[in-house]
């Protein structure tokens, strides 16, 4: 039977009054029936999971279970020179080829491996059931914490306090809301040296632009979003996280 037009006009989808029909009207009409949102999957995350000897801890967002800090597996150190296309694993600040002595400094224990996109997708970083995020991941980690929906695919920073929500609170300037605490632990240039620490901090997704360039993200002191973009060349080194599949 097709509703007849004042059957219509009964129904009022902008249910917050706001003027916009969106997210905050699902959120009121889920409640009038004792359901909120995100619906409960029944997702739980473990505490923490070990991999190649090292214990990361885990967090819950959403619908997703993420490492808790970034991946630390260094089967080989490379100099920052080493830029091409082969994989490549970096530690922040550390200029010789000694895994032992690399994984000995302050910085690895801090900041974990900085490694090309070459050793982020082709290195076995995650464990079974895991795999490194992807563009598509950080966009539903993003609208979990609050990046709104038609920003989500642009490129530059997004959101308002998501970034802030996502960094460290001891060493950064971040509030970590989540437990997923990002440090500025810098990254690698193509002019093969260091940089950046204490001011930003360089994240690879597993997701391909273009042949020559990858999707990154960025957290930044002087900026409370989350930048999204496809400029930086695969032989930079930068940071990454798992997700679980």
């Amino acid at each position: 039977m097709v509703p007849s037009r004042g059957q219509e006009a009964c129904f009022n989808p902008d249910l917050s009054n706001d003027g916009v029909v969106g997210s905050a009207d699902l959120v009121l009409l889920l409640s009038y029936y004792d359901l909120t949102w995100p619906l409960d999957s029944g997702l739980s995350c473990e505490a923490s999971i070990t991999h190649q000897g090292h214990e990361y801890g885990v967090v819950q967002i959403g619908e997703q279970c993420w490492f808790a800090e970034n991946c630390r597996y260094l089967p080989a150190v490379s100099l920052p020179s080493s830029m091409n296309w082969a994989p490549h694993a970096f530690v922040l600040d550390y200029a010789g080829t000694d895994v032992a002595a690399a994984m000995a400094t302050t910085a690895y224990a801090d900041y974990g491996v900085l490694y090309n996109w070459h050793a982020f997708t082709q290195w076995d970083l995650c464990p079974a059931g895991w795999h490194m995020a992807t563009d598509s991941d950080w966009f539903a980690m993003e609208a979990a914490i609050g990046v709104e929906e038609l920003e989500l695919e642009t490129t530059g920073f997004r959101g308002d306090n998501q970034g802030e929500q996502l960094k460290d609170s001891v060493m950064w300037n971040g509030t970590d809301d989540h437990g997923m605490a990002f440090l500025p632990g810098g990254q690698t240039f193509t002019n093969g040296t260091f940089g950046n620490e204490g001011v930003i901090t360089h994240i690879w997704t597993a997701t391909e632009f273009s042949t020559l360039y990858p999707w990154h993200r960025v957290f930044m002191s002087g900026s409370d979003g989350v930048y999204r973009n496809n400029n930086v060349a695969k032989s930079v080194g930068g940071y990454g996280r798992c997700v679980m599949d």
